[in-house]
């Protein structure tokens, strides 16, 4: 028998050697270590987090509330709450964005676009009624 906390605290992994094409859609967290091409929409809430590690590599759309990246990344990307570039990140397109953190030693080229709250609400109330 299964919680709906147990579901809800469940973690997708993509695999170091594992390559995926298509669209993944999730609910709590994200954590890419292979590659994958596609798009990425989180249907969870504020809290939800993709994660791109060292190693990963992404080529798509990302949409989620948090989005953490080390890896390489060429997509266009919307953080409604947060994206997090790490100093190991090599990241190109166009970056959307309510709050932005990014390492020294992190490579970005591309678009900063800064989201206001009224955008964050839009984005949020688009993904629950989709």
């Amino acid at each position: 028998m299964t919680s709906k906390k147990s579901r809800d605290a469940a973690t997708s992994l993509v695999a170091a050697g594992t390559f995926l094409s298509g669209d993944i859609t999730f609910c709590n967290e994200l954590v890419i270590a292979g590659t994958v091409n596609g798009s990425v929409t989180s249907t969870g809430n504020n809290d939800s987090i993709v994660k791109i590690l060292e190693g990963g590599k992404f080529t798509g759309e990302i949409l989620a509330p948090k989005i953490e990246i080390s890896g390489q990344v060429e997509a266009n990307i919307t953080g409604t709450a947060s994206v997090s570039i790490g100093p190991t990140a090599n990241v190109s397109g166009v970056i959307r964005f309510l709050k932005l953190a990014v390492s020294p030693g992190a490579t970005i080229s591309g678009e900063l676009i800064t989201m206001d709250e009224q955008v964050e609400d839009n984005v949020v109330e688009n993904q629950t009624t989709t």
